[in-house]
């Protein structure tokens, strides 16, 4: 196992160096570019300095090699540069990192907790009413675009119906610092109720968006994986042997079944570490996923290459513990 692990880091780091390259001359490539806002036709002696300052800050006025050892170097060091507002970009990541974490991860808890339960029952209720209309919804909740279901859930939840607020995590600014600021924690150290009822009800809108996408998936996955399993001949075996249908679906058709999904558990890394971009630009939840929207209005270059790097990090290692994973959910499978 140690020396799996070891191969593993050692490929990894292979791969987040050609990673490294394609993404930043990639970026790189795009029209315009971090100092396209101070190139203004008769611009002023003022806008002058500040794209010669914006061009020495990039390294525009040396050759794109020195400027990807430039910018490589201090990343090595987790110094991932200034953002175009002038705040370092790591301590913008982990300022918005908790709201990413809490976002993703309890949307995604509450998803597997819901959606695994529903495929496994309806795998062994085949072609029943309930497999029928499970079949039909979910097939629809894959088809629903998130921008589409988030801005649905506005309209009718928190304008027309106003049960619910639109997001944010803060709703009463005027009394609540920022939830990125630095008296926040200390905000909810002495008022927790208050903190927690808050950060509750913002999170059901943008919760509820990523869980429905992710049940829908997840659940016909994982029907599909427990029927290929239960028509097994171990699993005739173990029915003729007198075992409970409890025992037979838990013990042996289950622990199989889930080979398949620990992969898409595992993979589910990079969505906490990358943010949902998407759901968080709607319901403005300050996480990453809205400051890569941002970023990528603003060209920032330093925040993109650095969410980018995160982003790949998160799917080599949701790759590595899924692998792991495999071993422990099946004692057959051995990295020796």
């Amino acid at each position: 196992m140690v020396t799996f692990i070891s191969r593993r880091l050692l490929q990894s780091v292979v791969i987040m160096f050609g990673l490294s390259i394609v993404f930043f001359f990639l970026l790189h490539a795009q029209p315009g570019g971090p100092c396209e806002a101070y190139q203004q036709v008769g611009a002023s002696l003022a806008l002058h300095e500040r794209y010669h300052s914006c061009v020495v800050r990039y390294h525009l006025n040396e050759s794109v090699i020195q400027q990807y050892v430039g910018w490589l170097i201090p990343t090595l060091h987790l110094d991932f540069g200034v953002g175009n507002d002038g705040t370092p970009v790591l301590q913008q990541i982990i300022g918005r990192a908790p709201a990413t974490l809490l976002l993703a991860g309890i949307s995604y808890l509450i998803a597997q907790m819901i959606g695994l339960p529903l495929g496994i029952f309806a795998a062994l209720r085949r072609y029943s009413f309930f497999d029928s209309l499970f079949t039909i919804i979910s097939y629809v909740g894959i088809s629903l675009p998130s921008f589409w279901l988030g801005a649905l859930f506005i309209t009718f939840f928190a304008v027309q119906l106003g049960w619910l607020p639109t997001g944010k995590i803060v709703q009463d600014v005027s009394n609540i610092p920022d939830f990125n600021g630095p008296g926040y924690w200390s905000y909810v150290a002495h008022n927790p109720w208050h903190a927690i009822t808050d950060f509750a009800s913002s999170l059901v809108l943008p919760g509820s968006v990523l869980a429905i996408l992710t049940i829908a998936g997840d659940s016909r996955f994982m029907r599909a994986s427990m029927l290929e399993v239960i028509n097994q001949d171990y699993i005739r075996t173990a029915r003729a042997k007198g075992l409970s249908r409890r025992v037979v679906v838990l013990k042996h058709a289950l622990r199989n079944a889930l080979l398949p999904i620990v992969t898409n558990v595992a993979l589910a890394l990079p969505q906490l570490i990358g943010g949902a971009i998407i759901t968080e630009t709607i319901f403005g939840w300050p996480g990453m996923g809205q400051l890569f929207s941002h970023a990528l209005g603003n060209s920032d270059y330093p925040t993109l290459q650095a969410l980018l790097l995160l982003s790949a990090v998160g799917v080599l290692v949701g790759n590595l513990l899924g692998d792991l994973a495999y071993a422990w959910v099946d004692p057959r499978i051995r990295y020796d």
